[in-house]
């Protein structure tokens, strides 16, 4: 019992001993590093240039680390982008021996306490200048400064709309000293690890955020000279449309309903809804000029290719809706109405139909008039003679019937100087024969205006056919021409030809 009483005794001593060394370890790497940063900023001022003399420049290395390619907003022209600033900078009066302060070589120091080159966005579309989160610099113990400060930028970017959405733009963030000019402080590109020059925007693959509407085809930077008075650096984000939304969201409804619009001349004129759906097509893309108008820029200076499609597309739609009258009107014509041309007949009933691929089921005739054995009785020394109705060669066997009864009205008499003969009718007789014949003519003439009628909707058909054709050809070669001329606006291969 005694014996376990002593070994806890001295276990906790052990551990009591421990502990105490480890709080004076602290406690010493503390206060040297509180004797560094007293020694570091005794008699620094912050407001004054890190320059042995007037002359000497400080040298400003500006890198950028792209984390997320957030929107471009065609509307504003502006682009949003989450980077990590990388600016590193010699501070002279920030240095010291490591082996003197416990080989300390860095330090963390609050942004606010040292020197830093007022390097700021130019194009800001904002009015935010500033990093979004101050973070403390680190300082090495040869008196380089880094300081990696995160931020949101909004910058201006100009939008060519000419091939939207089919577009690449190259938008650029201008970072430059606002105060310092090129004969104090000189910019340079960064340093990657090896010690070499980045020429472009890094993206670091583990924290990058890939944009759903645009893929990035270049980053580089350059660093600009403005008369060697004022220099930045400048880097340049080339990004190309990922068109796939405009494509299944407006490309394709437009295309449809193009092809509604060629449709309406296969609508049988007699359907009557022709109007109705011609109408109607010009109605949706009208809607879908609108929701195009809320996107692209507001600009004169080009017209979006999209828009142009829309536009060529309304326009045959509402030639559509001029061209549905027309056939409405030439379907409707009577011949009380209209006279045919010749040259109408000729053209739209036997010459076109063949070449459109139509063939009528009753072909038709052209009017002739109909021959008869009947023939007016002609005068005779210009008299005619009494109650006669008309004259033929005829056998006088047939009106034997009438030879020999005295209640017979109907007379066979014949000319003396031929062989033809003339039955003389009674008034009774000869007023239902002049019925007859009458009824006779309007069922002919019926005919030859149900006929004339007919034909009138045949036009009407071929007419519609032509312009089914016509439209099929100009919607195909307006479609082809526009998209195929935007699948050449691809990005150059080189950002700096």
């Amino acid at each position: 019992m005694r014996l376990n009483v002593k070994g806890e005794s001295s276990m906790d001593t052990l551990l009591l001993v421990l502990w105490s060394c480890l709080c004076l370890t602290f406690a010493g790497a503390s206060e040297t590093e509180r004797r560094l940063h007293q020694k570091l900023f005794d008699g620094y001022n912050l407001k004054v240039r890190p320059a042995r003399s007037w002359e000497e420049k400080v040298m400003v290395r500006v890198g950028m680390t792209l984390s997320q390619l957030v929107s471009l907003n065609e509307k504003n022209e502006e682009m949003t982008t989450n980077v990590f600033m990388n600016l590193a900078w010699t501070d002279y009066r920030l240095s010291w021996e490591p082996a003197e302060y416990d080989n300390i070589d860095v330090l963390r120091i609050p942004p606010n306490k040292v020197w830093r080159p007022d390097i700021y966005l130019i194009n800001n579309n904002d009015g935010q200048f500033d990093v979004a989160l101050y973070v403390n610099v680190l300082v090495y113990s040869d008196g380089t400064v880094t300081w990696l400060p995160p931020a949101i930028y909004r910058s201006s970017c100009s939008i060519e709309v000419a091939y939207f959405p089919f577009d690449w733009q190259n938008c650029t963030m201008v970072f430059r000293s606002y105060t310092y000019d090129a004969s104090e402080v000189d910019l340079q590109y960064g340093l990657d690890e090896d010690g070499k020059e980045i020429r472009e925007i890094v993206i670091d693959e583990n924290a990058f955020t890939e944009n759903g509407e645009w893929a990035i085809c270049h980053k580089p930077s350059r660093k600009n000279v403005d008369q060697e008075l004022y220099e930045d650096i400048t880097f340049y984000l080339i990004i190309q449309r990922k068109p796939l939304f405009y494509v299944v969201n407006i490309i394709v409804p437009c295309i449809l309903t193009s092809i509604l619009a060629i449709f309406v001349f296969y609508l049988p004129p007699g359907a009557g809804e022709k109007m109705t759906l011609s109408i109607s097509v010009l109605i949706a893309l009208t809607v879908f000029m609108l929701l195009l108008a809320d996107k692209v820029p507001e600009t004169s200076l080009a017209i979006p290719i999209i828009v142009n499609y829309v536009l060529f597309t309304m326009i045959l739609v509402t030639f559509s809706v001029i061209l549905s009258v027309v056939v409405l009107n030439l379907h409707h014509r009577t011949p009380g109405t209209h006279n045919m041309a010749p040259w109408v007949r000729k053209v739209f009933i036997h010459f076109l139909p063949k070449y459109l691929g139509m063939q009528r089921p009753n072909p038709e005739e052209p009017p002739e008039e109909a021959q008869s054995d009947d023939t007016p009785l002609q005068s005779i020394d210009g008299r005619r003679p009494g109650g006669e109705y008309f004259f033929r060669q005829i056998n006088p066997e047939l009106v034997l019937p009438w030879r020999g009864r005295s209640d017979s009205t109907v007379q066979l008499q014949r000319f003396f100087d031929s062989d033809s003969y003339c039955l003389v009718l009674p008034p009774d007789l000869k007023s239902a024969i002049a019925a007859v014949t009458y009824m006779a003519d309007q069922l002919k003439k019926q005919d030859v205006d149900d006929s004339m009628t007919d034909d009138w909707q045949y036009i009407a058909l071929v007419v519609d056919r032509l312009f089914f054709w016509l439209f099929v050809v100009i919607t195909t070669l307006g479609t082809l021409a526009m998209f195929l001329d935007a699948s050449f606006n691809t990005t150059p291969a080189d950002p700096f030809p």
